[in-house]
């Protein structure tokens, strides 16, 4: 229907699920764009579900920290790996007054019974409750008891990756009153994007990177955009009428001179001891 999801939680009314003993440390401050941010997803004691785009480094991980803290529920974490698990688990720790014995971590290294009375906060990957493949018996467990949860908050980190076919079924079997998507880049090389319209809900703020980095908030940053022209016989393929958008994606992906191109800056940027991130 290509029309947009809007979904609100009565959260301040909500006596079927108990509040959480959660709040933001006294040490704890947001930046002027992080609670205008947070000032779209709430208001009246409803929390609506969306999407907020922060550039790298402009806190997103502090946003949803704080919109747990808002709430006041149980809430499931979604990140795209290990290291991004370890990640919130130590910023719920550093900026909230959680205490560590009621947030979890379920990862292929950590399957154990994690959900108790006293678990407020899991977090977890995309891929450990997308997996369709063979799970170890502690991890079924597991991910049964996260399907059959009723969860206050699902917080969404790199949220640019769930409409892939692989994840985009995470949404629907996590039972949540509210979802929170956190991104820095918007942006899909298929068509895509869209979709978190009615998988999320609608952009509810994007904060201007140049803004942020004259205010000194983030680095300043230099952007330079490569153009890359493709050799003869990557460009007659890609000029194939038979071919689809798909396909023709592909064959731009895998052009050649990108490889050198990239080749070339790499071999650059190591001579001046950068760090290089591809």
């Amino acid at each position: 229907l290509n029309v947009t999801a809007l979904e609100e939680y009565d959260f301040a009314n909500d006596t079927e699920n108990e509040n959480l003993a959660i709040d933001l440390k006294a040490s704890t401050t947001l930046r002027p764009y992080q609670e205008k941010s947070l000032s779209k997803m709430f208001g009246n004691g409803r929390a609506r579900s969306g999407v907020i785009v922060l550039p790298c480094g402009a806190g997103k991980t502090l946003v949803g920290v704080t919109a747990t803290c808002t709430v006041k529920k149980r809430t499931l974490c979604l990140t795209t790996n290990t290291v991004a698990v370890d990640q919130w688990r130590s910023q719920f720790l550093q900026w909230s007054t959680i205490d560590q014995k009621h947030i979890t971590c379920f990862t292929a290294q950590s399957t154990s019974d994690c959900i108790t009375p006293e678990t407020h906060i899991i977090v977890t990957t995309y891929s450990m409750l997308s997996h369709s493949g063979k799970r170890s018996e502690a991890a079924t467990v597991m991910l049964n008891k996260i399907k059959g949860h009723e969860w206050g908050l699902l917080v969404l980190d790199e949220v640019h990756v769930v409409p892939a076919d692989t994840f985009r079924e995470v949404v629907k079997i996590c039972a949540a009153h509210c979802k929170l998507g956190l991104t820095a880049t918007l942006v899909r090389e298929d068509d895509k994007i869209e979709d978190l319209n009615f998988l999320i809900g609608s952009k509810l703020y994007e904060a201007n990177w140049l803004d942020l980095s004259r205010a000194g908030h983030i680095a300043t940053v230099s952007c330079a955009e490569v153009w890359c022209d493709m050799t003869s016989e990557f460009f007659s393929e890609w000029n194939n009428p038979s071919h689809t958008q798909s396909k023709k994606r592909q064959i731009s992906v895998m052009n050649p001179t990108k490889f050198r191109v990239c080749e070339f800056l790499i071999k650059y940027h190591t001579s001046r001891n950068d760090k290089i991130i591809v």
